[in-house]
């Protein structure tokens, strides 16, 4: 593979992982609204939905590196500051922003991650808190 066609393969991977992580951040606040309203097949689904695109994210980003070592020229650890060094000056502007861009919506997206998990871990303990100390049976299997 060229130089040329691996450039143009991460610049691609990277505008698809652009679009695909604000997918992310929309999945992740569909999973976050339907946990506050404790709707577990929505819930569920969401669930289903961000597995599948966080597999296809780690596979570009799998990807990524690989073209990374392409244009950096070499085979340990490359970082995108290498690869963009790399570029044509006409190009890295561009490709910064994008990466940028990327590097943000990231981020984001972690951030919602906790934030759900943090609501879902603790609407769980309120349960088995409640479920604990329901010394009256209420909650008892019949």
């Amino acid at each position: 593979m060229t130089a040329r066609e691996a450039l143009g393969r991460l610049i691609k991977g990277v505008h698809a992982d652009l679009g695909d992580y604000g997918t992310l951040r929309e999945l992740l606040d569909a999973q976050f609204e339907a946990a506050l309203k404790h709707r577990s097949a929505v819930i569920t689904d969401v669930a289903d939905r961000i597995s599948a695109l966080t597999a296809q994210l780690e596979k570009r980003r799998l990807e990524r590196v690989a073209l990374a070592k392409v244009l950096a020229g070499k085979q340990g650890n490359v970082t995108i500051a290498a690869v963009s060094a790399r570029l044509p000056a006409n190009a890295r502007p561009a490709f910064d922003e994008w990466w940028q861009a990327l590097e943000k919506l990231v981020q984001e997206c972690k951030r919602l991650n906790q934030r759900n998990c943090d609501l879902l871990m603790n609407q769980h303990e309120i349960l088995q808190r409640v479920l604990q100390t329901d010394a009256g049976g209420t909650y008892a299997p019949a």
